[in-house]
């Protein structure tokens, strides 16, 4: 009888450890699982600075002898290439229209809010005076192309 007594509290005494040990590492679990929806939640801090991204004009057309109202600005094009984890800095468009073109890859266009959307290769983006606060990256293994053509102060 004292056998199965003491065979008895060691079972009992282990069905408690493994209940503790499984109700830690569930907590744990749930722990970890919020702090990781706080982080991926969090704001972004914008990029200030440009990284790993190169732009070549490919064309320029004055537009103050086409249209008087636009003198001192220019219809540009550009090509602008992203290295893999390269990016644009926070910029705005309230002066500046564009239209990107993704020649190859996939351009995310991310937001303070941690919220990005993707363009991919073959689609287009328009942004005017209402795109603020944003900043463009390459999030690809492969270099990302766009075409960027906008109406610009500079040529």
């Amino acid at each position: 009888m004292k056998q199965i007594l003491r065979t008895t509290t060691r079972k009992a005494a282990s069905m408690k450890q493994t209940v503790v040990v499984l109700a830690v590492a569930l907590a744990m679990g749930i722990a970890l699982g919020m702090i990781g929806s706080q982080v991926l939640s969090a704001q972004q801090i914008p990029p200030t600075k440009a990284k790993g991204v190169t732009a070549k004009a490919v064309a320029s057309l004055e537009l103050g002898p086409q249209f008087p109202e636009l003198q001192g600005r220019h219809l540009r094009a550009r090509v602008a290439t992203f290295e893999p984890g390269g990016y644009g800095a926070i910029h705005s468009h309230q002066d500046r229209p564009t239209v990107l073109y993704v020649l190859q890859g996939t351009l995310s266009d991310c937001k303070p809010d941690g919220t990005c959307t993707e363009v991919h290769e073959g689609q287009a983006k328009a942004e005017g005076k209402d795109s603020i606060e944003l900043w463009h990256a390459n999030r690809g293994a492969k270099p990302l192309t766009v075409l960027v053509i906008d109406i610009s102060k500079e040529p």
